[in-house]
Formats: C-alpha cells, structure tokens, sequence
C-alpha cells in the first residue's frame, strides 16, 4: 500500500461563480478534462482512502467548493476520520452561519482576495466588501482565515494594500501565489511577472505583515537564483523546493489522482491509488528527477528546484523546462 503526502488537496467541483482571469484550474481550457463528479458516496470513500494511506489533512476546494450542497457532509466524514479539514474558497458564498459551521468543525479557511480596485478586474464580480467582512466575521468567532491573494501584474501595484486589508479585517495569516500560465490564465500570460516584480512582490509583502506582527507565505516555489536577499524574509515564508506528491498531492472532481493542482496531468483514478508506487510520472516527482537542464552543475540544487515545475511543463513542454518566470 502507497504512503501518499501528508496533504492532499480535494477539488470537489468543476463549478465556480467566480470567472477569475489568472486561475489555472485545466478544464477551464481543456473540456475532456471534465468528466462526471463523484457523489458523496464515491467522495467520502476517497477520504477513507486518503486516511488509510497517510494523509492527514485534507484541503476541500474546487471550482468553488461550497457549490457542493454536501460540503459539510464530507467534512464531517473526514473528521470522523481522524482528518485535519480546510476549505479554499472564494468567499461569494461563505456568510456568517457556515463560517460558523466550520468554526465547529476546527476547519482552516482560505479565502481569495486577489486585488483592491482591481478585484472587480480580476475575479468578474464586485464582492471586496463582502469578503473583508467575512475575516471580521471570522475574528470575532475565533476562526483563523487566511487571506490568500494571486499575484498578477495588475494587483503587483497595489499589494501593500492588498496585504494590509485582510490583516486589518481580521485576516491571522497571507498566502501569496504568483501568477502561473495555465487553465483561463493561457489568455492572459501578460501577467506573469519579471525577476523585479517577483522581489518587488516579496519586499512589499514582508514590509507590511513585519509592521502587522503577522506571518505569511508563498505558496508556489521560486528558483533560489532570482530571489535578491533571500535572506531578508523573516516574516515571509519563501519556498525554493517543490512539494508535488511529497508534501502534498491533488484529486480532482472525477477521482483522478495529480501530483499537484496546477498539474494537468491526470495519473490513475483514485480507486487505483496504489498503482502510484510505479507510476514514472509520479515517481519522477517523489524522486525529485525534475531538475531543470538549465540548472546543472548549480551547487543549490538540494535547496532549489528551479521553480514551479508543472507551470514549467505547461508552458516548455517538459518537467525540465525552465519555471515560466525566466521568459520575461
């Protein structure tokens, strides 16, 4: 029997209300990539799966995960496993009752704030001031939110505000994620940032949550060469090293087992889990056989992976590709 990550990311839907232009969720792009969503049956003998192979937490997102009427159900089935839960989410639907609801279910919440004038651009819908007010809600229950905002071009300018919000709404904790090509993003690969913006990103963001007293991360590694003063980050928590199908994998809505979200490609359905353990591609993760060639000979490679390796195979057509961010 396969030992899976201790995290695994459960995408519950293909559905969202939101028409964000940086996500890169791959059937956004890719119709075959749909297929039919499991039902709650299905889901929660997933979970039991999950459980008995090592996983310990599992992070219920989507599409938009509280599109799913048995969200809760499955929750609940996955405390009942023993199961850590967290739920990402873009907040339209979250209100005071279900935050309550997850209040008792000692559940981690994420919620997308990817802009301040710019939320509108980015997400398609107003909502800003809804979504503050849920990390007031949140505070006042006693609920750690985290604020988890998709850094992109347009919102780069504004990101101390955008940091700041949240943490004075009542946000506990930031979660940067740099725009990466893929899914709906495929139209909008202006985005992504420059070696400048990416360190601009990180200086801004360590300023303000050092002034707040918070802590924060970045959720999507950056190759150790483009980080100027990697040694400056003590409120900023900056990843170098990828954790696909070693800290964390991903099931989408139709069961299929990926080593990360942002991957594209659909390994073995999870009633198959076990075929992993000599799976070439996930073992070329699990193995860390990914390098990119450009980094050969480079004397950080047991710290660095040389950035997002999925985004790499999206955009170079190869797991060895150079990280997307070295093109601008």
């Amino acid at each position: 029997m396969i030992r899976l990550p201790a995290v695994a990311a459960f995408e519950l839907t293909y559905r969202c209300n939101h028409r964000c232009i940086f996500c890169s969720c791959p059937w956004e792009t890719d119709h075959y990539a749909k297929q039919a969503e499991m039902d709650t049956d299905e889901c929660c003998r997933v979970l039991d799966a999950l459980r008995s192979r090592g996983v310990e937490t599992v992070s219920f997102t989507g599409g938009e995960p509280l599109l799913r009427p048995d969200l809760f159900d499955l929750m609940r089935h996955a405390r009942a496993d023993g199961l850590a839960v967290a739920v990402v989410s873009n907040g339209r639907l979250m209100d005071s009752e279900r935050l309550a609801k997850l209040k008792e279910l000692d559940a981690s919440v994420s919620v997308s704030v990817p802009g301040i004038a710019t939320y509108k651009q980015h997400t398609g819908i107003e909502g800003l001031e809804h979504v503050l007010g849920l990390f007031h809600t949140g505070a006042a229950l006693g609920l750690p939110m985290t604020a988890n905002i998709a850094v992109t071009r347009l919102n780069l300018p504004e990101l101390y505000e955008n940091v700041a919000y949240p943490l004075l709404a009542g946000a506990q904790h930031i979660l940067l994620n740099r725009f990466l090509v893929g899914g709906r993003g495929y139209a909008h690969v202006d985005l992504t940032l420059n070696r400048a913006q990416i360190n601009q990103m990180l200086d801004v963001a360590e300023e303000v949550l050092r002034k707040a007293g918070r802590y924060g991360h970045v959720g999507t590694e950056l190759p150790l060469c483009l980080i100027d003063h990697p040694e400056a980050y003590e409120y900023l928590q900056v990843s170098t090293t990828c954790g696909a199908a070693k800290s964390f994998c991903d099931i989408d809505p139709s069961g299929w087992i990926k080593v990360c979200n942002h991957s594209e490609h659909r390994i073995v359905r999870w009633d198959h889990i076990d075929d992993l353990a000599n799976n070439d591609y996930w073992l070329r993760f699990t193995n860390r056989d990914y390098r990119p060639h450009m980094c050969a000979g480079c004397m950080r490679q047991g710290i660095c992976d040389g950035g997002c390796r999925e985004a790499a195979h999206l955009c170079g057509g190869d797991i060895c590709s150079p990280d997307p961010c070295f093109a601008q």
